[in-house]
């Protein structure tokens, strides 16, 4: 299925000022791990807080529809880690992977959609973007000169990993759905170096050990 495509600049999206009481922090809405989350761009909104210190923050919201989530995870030593994508996982019994059994992995990190936008959302900040976010969407929030890396429109499918448990956006990739590819890159590293280019990379490390080692045979377990 095609869709139009929205060639409106970023500028022509009206601002929305808001009056913040105090010092705006937005690390005080980013407590936790955070999360991992793959969605559509349903419409997006710009906002510019004025804080106590009569300092401005500009930032545009991305009002999503989440469709599968996951928990961030980090090993002891704080490097980010693959989350557990199912409680269960295929692990080759057979030559060239001819049969399989199925090994618990643990608690799943995966979340529902409902469980993700309990998580993301902060009535603090719901109140400023409430009037332009459509039902069923979650707004996240991504600093302007951050969101003027990556050509967003409308409908747009995206994979993207949050600032704690709360709506700011630490990194965002574009993907297109007809080959799955990662288009453009927002925050962190260069273009096509994101979290979900080093998952599958661990994951194709891991198939390419032998069959008595047991190798997982997911192919792509966001889809379980």
């Amino acid at each position: 299925m095609s869709r139009l495509y929205d060639n409106k600049p970023l500028q022509s999206i009206p601002v929305i000022n808001h009056s913040y009481h105090g010092q705006w922090q937005p690390r005080d809405f980013q407590s936790g791990k955070g999360i991992l989350l793959e969605g559509t761009v349903e419409s997006r909104s710009r906002h510019i807080i004025s804080d106590s210190a009569t300092k401005k923050n500009r930032y545009y919201v991305l009002h999503i529809k989440i469709e599968r989530s996951h928990r961030r995870k980090f090993d002891g030593a704080g490097a980010e880690i693959e989350p557990n994508f199912s409680e269960t996982k295929k692990v080759s019994t057979g030559y060239l992977q001819s049969s399989y059994r199925v090994d618990p992995k643990g608690q799943t990190d995966r979340l529902s959609p409902e469980e993700a936008a309990t998580v993301l959302k902060k009535p603090e900040l719901i109140k400023l973007t409430e009037r332009q976010s459509p039902a069923g969407t979650v707004p996240l929030w991504i600093e302007e000169e951050d969101i003027e890396k990556i050509e967003l429109v409308d409908g747009q499918h995206i994979r993207l990993k949050t600032q704690g448990d709360g709506p700011f956006i630490e990194s965002i990739t574009k993907i297109n759905l007809e080959n799955v590819n990662v288009c453009n890159y927002a925050g962190g590293e260069a273009v096509g170096g994101t979290w979900t280019d080093k998952i599958m990379a661990v994951k194709a490390q891991e198939a390419s050990k032998s069959d008595d080692e047991g190798v997982c045979a997911d192919d792509d377990e966001w889809d379980d």
